[in-house]
């Protein structure tokens, strides 16, 4: 994921906010999380070896897949979850996220937008699956299982009745300001969790 993507996370959590990592992976952003933001942080991780760096981090990890690790907490105990590159591995995209409101107020997600105006140019120029920094791995080796762009994100989540609270928008040259759909590599989103909204 892009590194301006991750500044933004940080720069839309508030000091001192309970948070949890879905997909951590090594711990080390959360590990920057708590250092800048002093954060309370715990995260799930299915990668034996990665939760063990993160336990070499000082961090408190749950390991097993995100679903089994939300089973492990009950209601309203962080602020945020975090769903940052693994949303389109998901294959309970719906579920994920209203377990992830069960625990938490806000959610927020980062994912890979396979409408962005070099992926189109790769499929239609080489008729291959594109691979690039976001999408190193070959078709046969990748977790994604979810191909979606920023238009059909939105529909998902006003058919499921998420409200897109914050966007922005990344491309290898930073934040993108316009034409986001076609011009943006990658996305973040804060989300709120519309029944809760209307309660």
């Amino acid at each position: 994921m892009n590194p301006h993507l991750y500044k933004k996370v940080i720069d839309w959590i508030p000091e001192g906010s309970r948070v949890l990592d879905l997909g951590t992976g090594d711990g080390s952003f959360m590990e920057q999380l708590v250092r800048l933001k002093g954060v309370r942080g715990e995260g799930v991780e299915r990668d034996p070896e990665m939760v063990m760096q993160c336990i070499d981090r000082g961090l408190e990890v749950h390991q097993g897949d995100i679903l089994d690790g939300l089973d492990q907490y009950g209601n309203d105990v962080f602020d945020y979850a975090l769903i940052l590159g693994t949303f389109q591995e998901l294959p309970e995209p719906e579920e994920v996220l209203r377990e992830s409101f069960r625990v938490s107020r806000h959610v927020i997600v980062a994912y890979v937008n396979f409408a962005y105006w070099h992926y189109r140019w790769e499929i239609m120029a080489f008729g291959r699956v594109p691979r690039n920094s976001s999408l190193p791995l070959p078709w046969y080796e990748t977790a994604n299982i979810q191909f979606f762009s920023i238009l059909d994100f939105s529909e998902f989540c006003n058919v499921k009745g998420f409200i897109e609270n914050r966007r922005a928008f990344f491309n290898g040259k930073g934040e993108v300001r316009f034409l986001s759909n076609f011009r943006a590599e990658s996305v973040l989103v804060q989300l709120e969790d519309g029944d809760s909204a209307d309660g």
